[in-house]
């Protein structure tokens, strides 16, 4: 028996026998009128009812940007990473903390869209503290539609936030049905562990399945704290979460998008609970999750340049390397926190965000395959040089020298102590600077639609 079908198994065993608590009274009466039995707020399901509808979720994807040069395949061998989430604050480089403003989500946005690594941009990169939180989420969206024509990441709000949301959606895009043919937006919805999903994050998913657009189920479990100390418990546990979710979904509309993740990692245990996002746990338990989504034909999600290190240092730096390129040799399709996130995803760094960059680029160079063939084998080259030669001055490195790797970050001839946040600084400010120069088209009558949309709530936007 493989791994995975163990797994699936004592999952099929704790939804049958535990449950999964459901916390949303719309919810519960879509899940009894399919059969699901529930008493009070947990729902039992047994093996035969969540295949049955997990298997109406597709293998793969797509997310449509305005740009189509951005369109999202998720699924299949397609590893995409998406910048830092859910983080609270601002760290500077000094190592100082402030809330983050509507200006940094602005700025986030813009770097973000410069670099050709991410298709899509938007979420909770940075929550902006000068928004009343009643419209946070609907001034996010706003703003990614007005600024970048990448796909889109929503962030997730209040219900009626939500409703607000589809609702321009629908206008910016063109019409309900346009928007269920072509999905255009992306959202986390976290589980509660131990095995629950709360009201407000049901109806989100409710919402997004009602209007076809994708939605990543995901756990984020610490070991020994919120799950079992066991990774393998924990799995199974998780499992039982986001199949309970995904089930839901499908039964609103069969089909819709979905994506079955991981977040879950250690608990540091030593002077307190602390969640461990970069521990090696974590990188193993994200890693099976992409295992376990082949094992139920679905995409997979995991995090990666994540770190707990309080301050941009050496560790900042190992951990982020190993989230991220865990994330990419385990092949997972959705790569979140991929740029910018400190401190245990309690804060985003412009600073790091832009080390991050450097580091995807480099573990996407580090894995691609070398070209073998008649050119690059350049035998002719190497018979004419021989033993005593050069090929310093030769043709093909004359005519290739500029394919080797050139960091953008850091430097292999240093000179001076400040060298390295010299050139994150040149690197951030040439992304910002060719924003500024080229900002991405917008209609400008469809943004006003989608604007007059959220605003019925009667607060306006800023």
């Amino acid at each position: 028996m493989s791994r995975e079908q163990m797994i699936h198994n004592a999952a099929m065993e704790i939804m049958r026998d535990v449950g999964v608590r459901i916390y949303n009274e719309k919810a519960i009466g879509i899940l009894k009128k399919n059969g699901i039995k529930v008493e009070g707020e947990t729902a039992f399901f047994t093996e035969e009812q969540v295949m049955h509808w997990v298997k109406m979720a597709p293998e793969s994807f797509t997310i449509y940007a305005r740009n189509p040069k951005y369109d999202m395949v998720i699924g299949g061998d397609h590893v995409n990473p998406a910048p830092t989430y859910g983080c609270a604050f601002i760290d500077e480089w000094d190592g100082t903390r402030r809330y983050g403003t509507l200006e940094d989500y602005i700025k986030c946005l813009k770097l973000v869209h410069e670099n050709e690594d991410y298709s899509i941009n938007g979420g909770i990169m940075i929550q902006p503290n000068d928004v009343p939180e009643e419209i946070a989420a609907m001034e996010m969206f706003y703003t990614t539609l007005k600024y970048s024509d990448k796909a889109i990441m929503l962030p997730t709000g209040f219900k009626e936030e939500m409703e607000r949301i589809m609702e321009a959606a629908c206008e910016f895009f063109g019409g309900r049905e346009a928007l269920l043919e072509k999905p255009r937006m992306i959202a986390l919805i976290n589980t509660v562990s131990p095995l629950a999903l709360d009201g407000r994050i049901l109806d989100c998913l409710m919402l997004l399945a009602e209007y076809g657009q994708p939605a990543i189920l995901c756990p984020a479990t610490m070991l020994g704290a919120t799950g079992s100390l066991s990774m393998a418990g924990t799995l199974a546990s998780g499992t039982a979460e986001d199949l309970a979710g995904i089930v839901l979904a499908q039964m609103i509309r069969p089909g819709t998008p979905v994506v079955f993740g991981i977040q879950s990692t250690a608990a540091d245990m030593r002077g307190g609970i602390t969640f461990a996002c970069a521990a090696p746990e974590g990188t193993l338990m994200q890693g099976f999750a992409a295992d376990m989504a082949k094992f139920y034909g679905l995409p997979s999600r995991g995090g990666g340049c994540q770190t707990d290190a309080p301050v941009i240092n050496c560790q900042a730096g190992y951990e982020s390397m190993l989230t991220f390129s865990s994330a990419y040799r385990h092949g997972i399709n959705l790569v979140m926190e991929a740029g910018g996130v400190m401190d245990s995803v309690n804060a985003t760094s412009f600073e790091k965000m832009i080390i991050d960059f450097e580091i995807i680029r480099q573990v996407k160079a580090s894995f691609t395959p070398i070209e073998v063939n008649e050119e690059t084998l350049n035998l002719d080259e190497i018979k004419e040089i021989g033993h005593d030669g050069s090929f310093v001055d030769s043709d093909y490195t004359l005519d290739n020298f500029t394919d080797l790797y050139a960091p953008r970050v850091g430097s292999r001839n240093a000179k001076g102590a400040d060298y390295f946040k010299e050139s994150i600084d040149k690197e951030m400010a040439r992304l910002l600077s060719r924003y500024d120069s080229n900002p991405p088209a917008v209609d400008e009558d469809a943004l006003g639609r989608a604007k007059a949309a959220l605003e019925k709530t009667g607060r306006k936007l800023i």
